[in-house]
């Protein structure tokens, strides 16, 4: 009876897997609708069969990317046959396991490379530059140089001549024994969605009755909280690093066919963690360290070093002077001791990320790579901020409601999501003792090759002004505070040019001067739009 045959090979929907290329890559909410709003003309008709609250949990299990907000919320759902495990169910295997019962700062990694499965991308590079080592004595003047041509890609890098060789004191034994850092965990396999993350956590903990995280989780964290790590000295953490290397890119205790893993290969296996997990991959990484409690990666003056050091010292290239190089926006004495100022140090290892953000306040960065393995960056260039805001809006719908998570490391979103919606995302390579500047406006993220140490300060020349004053725009409109004050900076660049006056009568017909101060210059320009002033006519 071909009809029987027919029935008895159907396959229970229960056990039917998601075919390929119907899994979502964006999350969203499956929500009841209240009450008996009429929506149009359209009637629907109840089913006259009975719904099964079982199969639906089923159903949902094998689609995490369904918030299922309708179970979540629905009063007429019994909660008791929500399934407690239903989020560890949901969850991809543990690959790594930190800490044991002796110790917190040891791993088992049980997760490996999978090649054959890598997310290649194809990108272009943004531009390197190799200034000379007369080009290379003024910061500043070499900055405004490249700006033309670096800035439409939002990002670049920068070798220093072969001659520059300043000292590095992290490399003592002294800080490198003994400095201590704190670091967080990152979840590698939750970056592209760890909104998923906090819904799980909400479920978990209501289902556990766990009422005090729930207020934490609701009271000013959003759930996107880092989850801290164990403290190291950069010696036991390099350790750590290598420790974590070794095991994943080996199989069964022999390293892969390939062999040593170029940087292609590290960055297909990235992507591949981020947008098709097979395990939980976590790594640790110390972020936004003090320099003076960590270490400097460029001398100081308390360093009693040699002569040869002491141009390394002052130099505009020392990340400890950058912020407040003549010039610079940022170099009056009322910020002193801002953070806005104060260089930054972060420790990094293969995986680490540092997710899509734009600058505080728009400034430029720019970071130094003082040892370690390279990183890779990924840059949008500051013109399409408003198309990659609205295209993060629309692949993330949960943003529309926290705005001001656009502006905290939360989010790693593919580069190829990115180009199928018009964007363009450029490749910058950082390699040890290099320096790689971003623009004012610009996009970026990336993440670490390898064990790494790197130093980043922020920095305002005077063509920054216009960022400013949109960034002040943005941040009224979110209630967000402010690290710098746009106005008074104004003021105190006004003041201190007039004071300098005298000095500057014999610089007045050089273009840095009319670029500057001039009657179309960039201080000009942005006194009238802050304070209202009109040309006359």
């Amino acid at each position: 009876m071909p009809s029987e045959n027919k029935r008895t090979k159907r396959i229970d929907t229960d056990e039917q897997s998601n075919p390929p290329a119907f899994v979502s890559l964006t999350s969203f909410l499956l929500k009841r609708v209240e009450g008996n709003e009429e929506r149009g003309s359209t009637q629907v008709k109840p089913s006259s069969q009975a719904f099964d609250i079982e199969k639906l949990q089923k159903s949902l299990k094998r689609r995490p990317w369904i918030l299922h907000d309708q179970i979540n919320r629905s009063e007429k759902l019994d909660r008791e046959h929500l399934d407690k495990n239903s989020c560890v169910e949901n969850s991809p295997p543990k690959g790594v396991i930190h800490g044991c019962s002796s110790c917190n700062d040891c791993q088992k990694v049980t997760a490996h490379w999978r090649p054959e499965e890598s997310n290649k991308l194809e990108l272009d590079c943004a531009p390197v530059f190799h200034p000379t080592e007369e080009e290379f004595e003024d910061t500043s003047k070499y900055i405004a140089k490249i700006r033309p041509e670096a800035e439409e890609y939002g990002i670049c890098s920068i070798v220093p001549p072969d001659s520059w060789q300043p000292y590095c004191p992290i490399k003592e034994n002294k800080i490198w024994e003994n400095s201590r850092f704190h670091t967080h965990v990152q979840r590698i396999d939750e970056l592209q969605n760890p909104y998923l993350k906090r819904e799980r956590r909400k479920i978990t903990e209501k289902m556990n009755g766990n009422r005090t995280s729930m207020v934490e989780l609701n009271n000013g964290s959003d759930g996107f909280q880092l989850e801290s790590g164990p403290d190291f000295t950069l010696q036991t953490f390099k350790t750590y690093a290598e420790d974590f290397e070794a095991c994943y890119f080996q199989k069964e205790g022999i390293l892969m066919d390939s062999g040593t893993p170029t940087w292609e290969d590290i960055e297909g296996e990235y992507w591949r963690i981020v947008q098709n997990p097979t395990e939980e991959i976590q790594v640790l990484c110390g972020h936004n360290l003090e320099a003076n409690v960590l270490g400097s990666g460029f001398p100081l003056p308390s360093d009693s070093l040699g002569e040869d050091q002491t141009k390394y010292i002052k130099s505009g290239w020392n990340l400890n002077n950058t912020a407040k190089l003549p010039g610079s926006l940022l170099a009056s004495e009322s910020y002193d001791g801002s953070a806005a100022l104060a260089p930054r140090m972060d420790v990094g290892m293969c995986f680490s990320s540092f997710c899509w953000k734009v600058e505080e306040h728009n400034l430029y960065s720019l970071s130094y790579l003082p040892l370690g393995a390279s990183r890779i960056w990924y840059a949008i260039p500051g013109r399409y901020y408003s198309k990659c805001e609205a295209a993060l809006k629309k692949t993330f719908p949960q943003l529309l409601g926290h705005p001001k998570l656009f502006h905290k490391l939360v989010t790693q979103l593919s580069p190829s999501i990115l180009n199928s919606e018009g964007i363009p995302v450029y490749r910058c390579f950082q390699y040890p003792h290099q320096f790689v500047l971003v623009f004012p406006g610009a996009y970026s993220s990336g993440f670490n090759i390898g064990f790494n140490v790197s130093m980043s300060v922020n920095l305002a020349p005077f063509d920054w002004l216009p960022y400013g004053e949109y960034s002040v725009e943005i941040y009224k409109d979110l209630h967000r505070k402010t690290s710098i004050s746009y106005d008074k900076l104004l003021i105190d660049i006004s003041r201190n040019t007039v004071k300098a006056s005298w000095l500057l009568k014999l610089r007045r017909d050089s273009e840095e001067w009319k670029t500057a101060c001039g009657t179309d210059g960039w201080l000009t320009r942005a006194l009238k739009g802050a304070f209202g002033v009109r040309d006359r006519t």
